[in-house]
C-alpha cells in the first residue's frame, strides 16, 4: 500500500477525531473567505461610487468629506448650503457635461429624499459601468414641477412602495409630514450602489413645498429686516457707501451685502439662500438692497442647494476644473470624492486588515490544533508504528505517513472551506445587496490560491513534531499486543 493509502486509512480509522479537526480548519479558512469578500465589496462599492462625479461643489464652510458622504452615499449632513447660481454658473461651463443639483433634508421612513434633476440618472453608473438611468422600472421622473418620483430598489424594499403609489415626506427624521404627495414613476433595480437607498423628485418639486416656501419667506424676511438695521446703524455712524462699494455685515453665518442704486438684475443681487438639511433650514447669504430697490426673490434663490455634482467631459480637465473653482473663491468649494473616500479608507483599512489577521490566526490555531491531535495519538499508534518498521518500513516512510495525515486534513478541511466560504457569500450577497446596497464580486479567485498555497505549508510544518515523536518510538518494546 502507499503511503498516501495508508495514510488515508490512518485517518478513517479516527474518523470523529479526523472530521472535528478538518471542520475547525474549514471554519476558519471559510471566516477568512467571507471578511475579505466583505471588506473589500465594501471598499469597491464606495470607490466607484465616488467616480460617479469628477468633483462636487459644496459649502465652504463644510466639511469636505460630509459633502461627499451626504451628495453621494445620502448619510449624515450636509452643515450648510450654496447658491443657486453656482448651479447655473456650472451648467453653462463648457468643460461641464452634467452638473447635477442637489436639495436635502427631507425624509421617507428613514430613507433620504433627493431633490434633483434627472441628469443624476445618466451622469453616475452602476459597477458594471451602466448609466442608473437602464436600471429603472417604469420611467424616470419629468423635470419640472410634476410630483413625481424615483425610489432606490433598497429604499422601495424598506418601504413596500412600487410603481403607481403615492407617498409624503416629513421635515427631517420623526416630524410632521409635509401635505404634498409624489406618484412613484419608477423603481431602481438594485444597483450595488449608494443610489439604492435615495428616494429622488424633481428639484422643482422640492421648492413648491409649503414648508420649504414658507421658510424661503421667513429668510428673505429676516434679510429685510437686517438691512434695515444695517441702513439704521450706518445712518447713526455717518458711514456712505457709493455704488461700487460693499459692506459686509457679519451675523453668525450669515452674510449681509449692502447695494447703493444696484439694478436686481446684477446677479449679485441673488439672495444666496440655501435649502434646509435635516432639521434646520441653512444658514443665510442675506442682501441688503437699498431703499427703494425692488427684487423678486423666489424659494430655490433664498433657500439655495445642498451641493452640485460636476460630470466633466474629459476626466483629464478635472484639475483644471477644480483649480478654476478654487481661484475664484466663490461661495463654493470643489471636493474631489476619489481623493475623500482614498483618505477615509486609509484611516480605516487598518482596522480591516487588522480583522482580516485576527480571523486568518484561526487557521493557524486551526493548525495548532491537528499538531497536537496527532501529536497525541502517537501513544496509541506505537504499536502500529512497530509493526510497520517490523515488516520493513523504514523511519522515513513511517515519517512521511504522518506528514501525509497532517496534510491531508489541511488540505481537505481548507478545500470544504473554500467551499463554504464561497456558498456563505453566495448567500449573503443578495441580501446585503437589497439591505445595504454593497455589491459584493462572486467566484474564485487569488485569496483562494494564496489560502490552498498557506494550508500546505501549513500542514507540512504541524506534521513534523508528530512525525518526529513516530520515528522515536521503539521497534521491540511495542511488538508485544497491549492490554
Amino acid at each position: 500500500m502507499t503511503i498516501l493509502g495508508l495514510a488515508w486509512r490512518s485517518l478513517k480509522q479516527r474518523r470523529l477525531a479526523s472530521i472535528l479537526t478538518a471542520v475547525s480548519i474549514a471554519l476558519g479558512v471559510a471566516l477568512t473567505i467571507a471578511v475579505v469578500a466583505l471588506r473589500d465589496g465594501a471598499e469597491s462599492s464606495y470607490r466607484d461610487t465616488a467616480r460617479g462625479y469628477d468633483c462636487i461643489l459644496g459649502p465652504t464652510h463644510g466639511s469636505t468629506l460630509d459633502i461627499v458622504l451626504n451628495t453621494m452615499f445620502h448619510v449624515g449632513d450636509m452643515g450648510g448650503t450654496i447658491p443657486w447660481d453656482s448651479y447655473e454658473e456650472a451648467k453653462a461651463d463648457e468643460m461641464v457635461k452634467y452638473a447635477v443639483p442637489y436639495a436635502v433634508g427631507d425624509m421617507l421612513r428613514g430613507h433620504h429624499v433627493v431633490g434633483t434633476t434627472s441628469d443624476m440618472f445618466r451622469a453616475l453608473m452602476d459597477p458594471d459601468n451602466v448609466p442608473l438611468m437602464e436600471s429603472i422600472r417604469g420611467r424616470v421622473f419629468k423635470d419640472g414641477k410634476d410630483f413625481e418620483a424615483v425610489i432606490g430598489g433598497l429604499a422601495a424594499a424598506n418601504t413596500g412602495l412600487t410603481l403607481g403609489d403615492k407617498f409624503r415626506v416629513t421635515h427631517g427624521v420623526g416630524m410632521v409630514e409635509h401635505a404634498e404627495e409624489w406618484l412613484v414613476v419608477g423603481v431602481m433595480k438594485p444597483t450595488g450602489t449608494p443610489a439604492d437607498r435615495g428616494v429622488f423628485v424633481p428639484i422643482e418639486t422640492f421648492y413648491e413645498i409649503e414648508g420649504h416656501q414658507a421658510a424661503g419667506d421667513d429668510v428673505a424676511q429676516r434679510r429685510e429686516e437686517r438691512a434695515a438695521k444695517r441702513a439704521e446703524r450706518e445712518k447713526e455712524h455717518g458711514h456712505a457707501h457709493d455704488g461700487d462699494d460693499h459692506g459686509h455685515a457679519h451675523d453668525g453665518d450669515d452674510h449681509g451685502h449692502a447695494h447703493d442704486g444696484d439694478d436686481c438684475e446684477d446677479p449679485d443681487c441673488e439672495d444666496h439662500g440655501h435649502a434646509h438639511d435635516g432639521d434646520a433650514h441653512g444658514d443665510e447669504h442675506d442682501h441688503a438692497h437699498a431703499e427703494g430697490e425692488e427684487c423678486v426673490h423666489g424659494t430655490k434663490e433664498e433657500l439655495g442647494l445642498s451641493a452640485v455634482g460636476i460630470r466633466l467631459k474629459s476626466p483629464i480637465l478635472r484639475l483644471r476644473y477644480v483649480a478654476d473653482v478654487r481661484n475664484d473663491r466663490g461661495p463654493v468649494q470643489a471636493v474631489i470624492p476619489q481623493d475623500q473616500i482614498r483618505e477615509l479608507f486609509d484611516v480605516i483599512s487598518p482596522i480591516g486588515k487588522l480583522l482580516t489577521w485576527i480571523v486568518a490566526l484561526m487557521i493557524v490555531v486551526a493548525g495548532v490544533g491537528t499538531m497536537v491531535s496527532l501529536y497525541n495519538t502517537i501513544a496509541g499508534r506505537r504499536r502500529e508504528i512497530a509493526i510497520l518498521r517490523a515488516v520493513g518500513a523504514r523511519p522515513r516512510h513511517v515519517f512521511s505517513i504522518i506528514v501525509t495525515e497532517a496534510l491531508l486534513l489541511c488540505i481537505l478541511g481548507g478545500l470544504a472551506g473554500i467551499l463554504i466560504g464561497h456558498g456563505t457569500v453566495i448567500l449573503i450577497a443578495p441580501y446585503l445587496l437589497d439591505k445595504a446596497g454593497v455589491f459584493l464580486s462572486l467566484g474564485f479567485g487569488t485569496l483562494d490560491v494564496a489560502i490552498a498555497g498557506v494550508l500546505v505549508v501549513l500542514g507540512l510544518v504541524v506534521g513534523l513534531l508528530p512525525a518526529w515523536q513516530g520515528l522515536r518510538t521503539p521497534v521491540a518494546e511495542n511488538l508485544h499486543p497491549t492490554e
